[in-house]
């Protein structure tokens, strides 16, 4: 989860947003709050959304 926490601050917290909010569609995981930190919303994730999430934010398909 460090890796993640590291590309969301590479990335920032709008396109963070954007592709954490497709990966948590459908499922019972709340949205990240505005004052919540990107490493702390990622892990809530399940190790199988962290990889989506992941594969989304470096930018493969």
């Amino acid at each position: 989860m460090k890796y993640l926490a590291t590309l969301a601050e590479k990335v920032g917290k709008e396109r963070f947003d954007a592709e954490f909010a497709k990966v948590i569609k459908g499922s019972d995981i709340e949205p990240r709050t505005p004052r919540q930190r990107c490493a702390t919303a990622a892990k809530r994730l399940t190790t199988a959304r962290a990889r989506k999430l992941i594969t989304a934010l470096v930018g493969h398909p």
